[in-house]
């Protein structure tokens, strides 16, 4: 039988949500005696590989299975760093360009068949395990997306990614096992590194699962044909991966020889008063399970998560007016249940992606950026896509981060007259022969289908036609890893608070496969670049940062959206929670209390 499209749409969301709730039924009492999170995922995992986890729904469960020799410390509202992995922060040399880290002792990988020589023990954790990780990221067939955090940065780094891009498949693994002169373990529980220049920027990267430490024997039983550990890793962390039921559910379970690190015991007042000191002191993780459900579209989440199936989820924005009044304050209805309302400030970024290497919008077509920047009309896309909780990306850099820039205006925000203007120097008056425009959606989601109707809907005011393309998040990912898109719906979330997380999006060095997916190579922003990423913040630094911001708006290989605020929910029996999307490590430190759990749902 023949159905239109939105007949289809409903059909799809219908039999999702039958699915979700008929499996929720079957293992309703199942888990009751375990500490279960249930929690969602908008998109299939796209790797396990720490290498390559630089996703949203990676950096959700990555961090769960490995660490990192740093993590931000949970209760407090800074961006503070503490040691995790490394026994404390680094020792640096007086010209800043050595770091000395020393590793805890008696940390062991999880267990696993692939440690042979411990008969499947999990054999422990030595400074090696580091150097090996961070010579993955230079591995050409792996096109590593955090390549970046050596690329120009530790002595001998750039020579030997040189030399393995250099070497016939069949000598690559020998050229591997050439030291990299800047990253040596000097002992079982010592790491090196050496820099080319000072980086203040570097501590964070060090808390990033880029720089996880990874077992060679998992890589060699595990890996793929170009060397990813794709679906099975194995790290120090607090979980294993139990279950991987491709685009259905995630199930991880607490590693039974995690070494027992702590629940803070002290953190700042306003956690205090919410009561997120009751744990301190107690053995991490707290939960014995984790369940993520993968679940495309928002509305069955929703049912879902007030059925009580599920602890926690983000806001979806068609039920934002169902559930927040006063843009702050939950519903009288669901206060009254003990639902949670979490928001976070904003550390995500949204905008359209310009591919300077496309030949139709890259390279000297600027005018065509400028007037397709100039047609879209932001506030209204503020209302209809975050309910008015955004704010308009008016810099890079989001609003609480140092040296951001001060000007509170888009150079090409919405003028429709003059966007015609720029069509015209494009070459293309009122979009006479100009090809329809490809653009890339990061899903399929009703609320992805939307946003390509709203931007078609802006650029055909001007007479440009466009042609929207939607993807699977991970299909959209490897599009982008590979420079494969004419225009796309781009996002960032930070993993660092600094200008240097958002600009190195800019630099032309760090272009695709790196994080730079707009392919932007401007000699001038990266010469700005380089100055700026040796500073530590400050005055001067921030004079360069305003330079770097003007060539951004004026060159336009982003069309500036806004910064996004982040609404979440939790049911009242989710304690600990937090959902920074910095903080990424989060998951140990969550419990669930079955005693409130149960007496909710008899209730209910």
């Amino acid at each position: 039988m023949m159905v239109g499209r939105n007949q289809r749409r409903v059909w799809v969301v219908f039999l999702s949500l039958i699915l979700i709730l008929s499996g929720s039924c079957t293992r309703k009492h199942e888990d009751d005696h375990l500490n279960v999170f249930r929690g969602f995922e908008k998109d299939d995992v796209k790797t396990w590989d720490p290498a390559n986890a630089y996703d949203s729904v990676s950096l959700d469960l990555v961090p769960l299975v490995y660490e990192t020799l740093y993590q931000y410390t949970y209760l407090s509202e800074n961006y503070q760093l503490e040691p995790l992995l490394a026994e404390s922060l680094p020792k640096y040399s007086k010209d800043q360009l050595t770091l000395t880290i020393p590793i805890r002792k008696g940390i062991r990988f999880q267990d696993d068949p692939c440690f042979v020589a411990t008969q499947g023990k999990g054999r422990e954790l030595k400074a090696q395990d580091f150097v090996y990780g961070i010579k993955r990221l230079a591995l050409p067939s792996i096109q590593s997306r955090g390549w970046w955090v050596l690329d120009g940065k530790a002595v001998g780094a750039n020579e030997f990614h040189d030399r393995l891009v250099k070497a016939a498949p069949a000598e690559r693994k020998q050229a591997f096992q050439v030291d990299m002169a800047g990253v040596k373990a000097l002992d079982d529980f010592t790491l090196q590194i050496k820099l080319l220049k000072p980086d203040p920027a570097l501590l964070p990267l060090l808390a990033m699962n880029f720089t996880s430490p990874v077992a060679h024997e998992a890589v060699e039983k595990y890996a793929d044909a170009e060397g990813n550990i794709t679906d099975h890793p194995i790290g120090t962390g607090p979980f294993i991966l139990k279950r991987w039921d491709h685009n259905r559910e995630v199930v991880l379970e607490r590693s039974p020889t995690y070494r027992g690190e702590l629940y803070p015991s002290d953190g700042a007042m306003s956690f205090v008063q919410l009561g997120m000191l009751k744990d301190a002191g107690k053995p991490l993780p707290l939960l014995d399970r984790i369940s993520m459900q993968i679940v495309k579209e928002d509305q069955p989440r929703w049912l879902n998560f007030l059925k009580g199936n599920r602890d926690a989820m983000v806001l979806p924005k068609d039920n934002f007016r169902q559930a927040i009044t006063g843009q702050v304050n939950l519903v009288p209805d669901l206060v009254k249940r003990g639902i949670h309302l979490h928001i976070e400030a904003g550390t995500v970024i949204r905008y359209i992606s310009f591919n300077m290497k496309d030949t139709l919008v890259g390279g000297d077509h600027k005018y065509l950026r400028q007037a397709l920047s100039s047609a879209i009309d932001r506030e209204e896309w503020l209302s209809i896509f975050t309910n008015g909780t955004g704010k308009k990306m008016v810099s890079a850099i989001p609003p609480g981060i140092p040296d951001r820039p001060k000007s509170e205006q888009i150079k090409y925000d919405l003028n429709l007259a003059r966007a015609k203007e720029l069509l015209i120097k494009a070459g293309y008056p009122n979009g006479k022969g100009l090809p329809p425009i490809q653009f890339d959606l990061r899903g399929a989601s009703t609320t992805d289908r939307q946003f390509g109707e709203f931007i078609t809907e802006q650029w055909e005011k001007i007479g440009v036609k466009t042609d929207v393309i939607t993807n699977t998040f991970p299909a959209y990912l490897e599009k982008m890893k590979q420079g494969n898109t004419q225009v796309a719906y781009g996002g960032w979330n930070l993993d660092y608070p600094d200008a240097e997380n958002i600009y190195q999006l800019l630099y032309g060095p760090n272009e695709a496969p790196g994080p730079n997916d707009a392919n932007y190579n401007n000699p001038v922003m990266n010469k700005l670049y380089d100055q700026m990423s040796v500073m530590k913040p400050g005055p001067e630094r921030a004079k360069i940062i305003e330079k770097m911001d003007a060539l951004l708006q004026e060159d336009c290989p982003w069309a500036m959206g806004y910064y996004e605020a982040a609404y979440d929910l939790s049911q009242p029996w989710l304690m600990n929670f937090r959902a920074n999307p910095i903080i990424l490590n989060r998951f140990k430190y969550y419990r669930v209390d079955n005693e409130i759990k149960k007496r909710y749902l008899e209730a209910n």
